[in-house]
């Protein structure tokens, strides 16, 4: 686990986890005392919303903690993409002449493009 939290893009992100908590903390006190000196409700909920957000990127920090430790899942095997080809129904002049003559000239252009 050590070896894990010392890794360069662990380092990275504890640098980023430390800056992101650092600044919702100042933001946070800075809102905190404009609620104190104008008392508005604004201002009180933007404290709140800040101490919420530095919680969430320590919480995210968590996350990505944890993944790491159990491994992440196995790579998936892509599964071949199946493709439907629906079959013309068979239409004759006498039902609809110009649906017959739209699926002979499909049936024409399928043909050549093969």
């Amino acid at each position: 686990m050590l070896r894990l939290l010392v890794a360069p893009r662990w380092l990275l992100r504890h640098v980023l986890v430390v800056a992101a908590v650092g600044a919702c903390y100042g933001f946070g006190r800075w809102q905190y005392g404009r609620a104190l000196h104008r008392h508005s409700i604004l201002n009180w909920s933007y404290t709140i919303e800040w101490t919420l957000f530095g919680l969430f990127a320590v919480l995210c920090w968590g996350w990505f903690l944890r993944d790491d430790l159990r491994g992440g899942p196995p790579p998936e095997e892509p599964q071949p993409v199946q493709t439907y080809h629906p079959t013309a129904q068979p239409v004759s002049d006498d039902e609809d002449p110009e649906l017959a003559a739209y699926n002979r000239m499909l049936l024409e252009l399928n043909e050549r493009s093969r």
